[in-house]
């Protein structure tokens, strides 16, 4: 009985939902920058929807379709990029106008019986002279069973919604995903990508910064007490969610729990030091990357390089951060296959009965010759790190405290990680 005397005040969907779009424009973000005929057209009629299915409910009947409609409603709204904290306003903001409706007519209703007491009701003049109103204990139980009602159609509605929402944007946002994916495959592989580019609505551009990514694994995959595959997939999302965040959608990637591949387009304005930085905090590990820059194009033969030089650069235990092919072109053609690099590879041959002057020489070139950063990473003191750098010299006859005999050393722990490998 209670939901029926609150749906009677709203009966006239017609004229009540004319009111409430009208409300929606002059008061709900972005309502007022739609275009007319999603005003009077699909805004309206899901408003009137909303009404009858609210009137359904506190009459006692279950109208599925209504509710289904708003769902479909809720769909279209995750396409076209409606924030969702608009509809659950608006839907918000409808209740506010329906209630007020309600409760002037159930003031009105007890006014008038008041004035007309019967003995149910009482009416005496207060201070202002307006008069005291009381409810009795039934008008008491309606309006709290009403109260309940409200709430329930509200979560109905606001549960329909957001369910549909979210299940439409998770769609959107695996299509476009994939879209993404084949493009950046595409162009890795050297396929043509214009088709695919019109289909994701991606501008391809005429040059690329290409990195390449090495990703270690978190801490917390050690652990025996946690999953080490949800730890791994959560610092990817972290790393995905850095990215969009930093560059927008001009990003082109593949990526993976322990690397991957990224082309940003070099007009747009990144500062990759900072991104990888960035990315690094995101992830929670340090980040070791390498770019190079070139033509799109050329982009699956400078992709197969520069991943080449990650690969040096990892080889050598080099600290993380970003590393450019200008800066180590020595150090790459050195990896190249030949008698140069197999001579090389040997000149470190005298200290295999020494694993501590290999790990010493490699830790100490890692930290760019550091004395007091490669002591503490290997837990011995600067003096040790001396004797250890004189007996490498006394051993291969290269001295690294010597520009020449640095250069020699360094090309052959290069040359020795491939013809060892």
């Amino acid at each position: 009985m209670s939901g029926q005397l609150l749906s009677s005040p709203l009966k006239d969907v017609w004229s009540l939902s004319r009111h409430m779009v009208g409300h929606f424009v002059e008061n709900v973000a972005p309502c007022g920058t739609l275009p007319g005929d999603a005003i009077h057209g699909d805004i309206t009629t899901i408003t009137r929807t909303c009404l009858e299915l609210a009137i359904s409910l506190l009459d006692g009947r279950d109208i599925p379709e209504k509710t289904e409609r708003l769902k479909d409603a809720a769909a279209a709204w995750a396409r076209e990029g409606v924030p969702i904290d608009t509809i659950h306003h608006a839907i918000h903001e409808g209740f506010k106008i329906g209630f007020d409706l309600v409760v002037t007519n159930a003031t009105t209703k007890t006014r008038t019986t008041t004035n007309g007491s019967d003995g149910n009701g009482s009416a005496g003049n207060g201070g202002d002279g307006e008069p005291t109103l009381t409810l009795t204990h039934t008008d008491y139980t309606n309006l709290l069973q009403g109260a309940k009602l409200l709430v329930e159609i509200l979560d109905t509605m606001t549960t329909a919604v957001s369910h549909a929402y979210v299940r439409e944007l998770r769609a959107v946002v695996s299509e476009h995903h994939n879209a993404v994916h084949t493009l950046t495959s595409a162009l890795l592989g050297g396929h043509p990508t214009s088709t695919m580019a019109r289909e994701c609505g991606i501008e391809i551009a005429d040059n690329y910064h290409i990195l390449a990514l090495h990703i270690p694994p978190h801490p917390d995959q050690a652990n025996p007490h946690l999953d080490p595959t949800i730890i791994a997939r959560r610092k990817l999302r972290r790393i995905q969610a850095a990215l969009a965040t930093t560059t927008h959608t001009t990003t082109l990637s593949l990526l993976s729990t322990d690397g991957g591949t990224l082309l940003i387009p070099t007009t747009t304005p990144t500062d990759l030091d900072t991104l990888i930085t960035h990315l690094s905090h995101a992830a929670r590990v340090p980040i070791t990357a390498t770019t190079t820059t070139t033509p799109t194009t050329d982009i699956p033969t400078a992709t197969d390089q520069t991943h080449q030089l990650l690969d040096m650069v990892t080889r050598l235990g080099s600290i993380p951060g970003l590393y450019r092919f200008d800066d180590l072109a020595l150090e790459y053609q050195l990896t190249r296959p030949g008698p140069g690099r197999d001579h090389l590879g040997t000149l470190l041959n005298p200290l295999d009965h020494h694993p501590e002057l290999l790990t010493t020489l490699q830790t100490h070139i890692a930290n760019n010759l550091n004395r007091q950063r490669t002591a503490r990473l290997l837990h011995v003191h600067t003096n040790t790190v001396d004797y250890r750098l004189k007996r490498i010299a006394q051993l291969t006859g290269f001295d690294p405290t010597q520009a020449s005999g640095l250069w020699y050393l360094r090309s052959a722990l290069v040359a020795r990680t491939y013809t060892t490998a």
